[in-house]
């Protein structure tokens, strides 16, 4: 074996290597920031109606921040924080017993989040 062969086989070996150990690394970055996204998604999720909106509907929180995108999980926020009828929104939660869908019909999310209840 040549010199150059041999150069270039401890190079790969080098590379092969330095990725073995890189990959995983970048991996579980990736992972506890998505972890942290996903707890300052139920922070701000926690200070709007749609939190109350979620249980009083039956969805899990925890599912929801599963299973919904973020992109989507911000867009219900969003709306949650923009609507106009929070005033009825806290009366219909403040209510004992579930309210049928019509009477739901003022929240902007509330096509969404009847998907979400079905199963899927």
């Amino acid at each position: 074996m040549d010199v150059t062969s041999l150069l270039i086989t401890v190079l790969l070996v080098a590379l092969m290597l330095y990725l073995l150990v890189r990959l995983p690394l970048a991996i579980l970055g990736n992972l506890r920031a998505g972890h942290r996204f996903r707890e300052g998604l139920a922070e701000a999720l926690d200070e709007l109606r749609l939190s109350r909106m979620l249980a009083f509907l039956g969805i899990d929180k925890a599912t929801y921040l599963h299973r919904e995108n973020g992109l989507e999980i911000q867009k219900h926020m969003q709306r949650c924080d923009a609507c106009d009828d929070k005033e009825r929104c806290d009366q219909v939660l403040a209510e004992d017993k579930p309210a049928d869908e019509p009477a739901l019909g003022f929240c902007a999310n509330i096509d969404d989040l009847e998907k979400m209840r079905k199963p899927r």
